[in-house]
């Protein structure tokens, strides 16, 4: 198993069993941001924060492992295949199957939940301040 489909397996529970909702924002480096803020919050298990490397780039600060863990993903059947926009993407397994990948990778419930819930709160704000840099954007006009 490739470290980009243990941690496509990692995100996917760890969103699955956080809470309600099931799709995960993907458009405008919202997952990067989500990933990097709970990274540097201390979340995920040394192998995984080991395996995540953050850039600024010129269109933002990028996770470089996003596009290949979205495929792995994909692939795996853990979440849909993009939306037609590629805005978001569904995660498809069941809280039952996201328990046992959780098992297999060595995290626990209580872990993956508490970082599910740190990427959902990083999520936010991110598309919080993408709503409010659009509308500074429109005022400038």
């Amino acid at each position: 198993m490739t470290d980009a489909h243990r941690l496509a397996q990692l995100i996917a529970s760890c969103w699955r069993v956080s809470g309600e909702g099931s799709r995960i924002p993907t458009s405008n480096g919202l997952l990067d941001r989500a990933l990097k803020a709970t990274w540097d919050a201390g979340g995920f298990p040394d192998w995984a924060r080991d395996r995540l490397h953050f850039v600024d780039s010129r269109i933002g600060l990028q996770c470089v492992e996003v596009p290949e863990i979205l495929e792995w993903a994909q692939r795996s059947q853990l979440t849909s295949a993009p939306n037609p926009s590629y805005e978001t993407t569904e995660v498809q397994i069941s809280e039952n199957a996201a328990k046992r990948l959780l098992g297999s990778l060595d995290v626990s419930e209580g872990d993956a939940a508490k970082w599910g819930k740190s990427l959902r709160c990083a999520m936010s704000l991110a598309e919080g301040e993408l709503v409010g840099l659009d509308h500074a954007r429109v005022e400038d006009y």
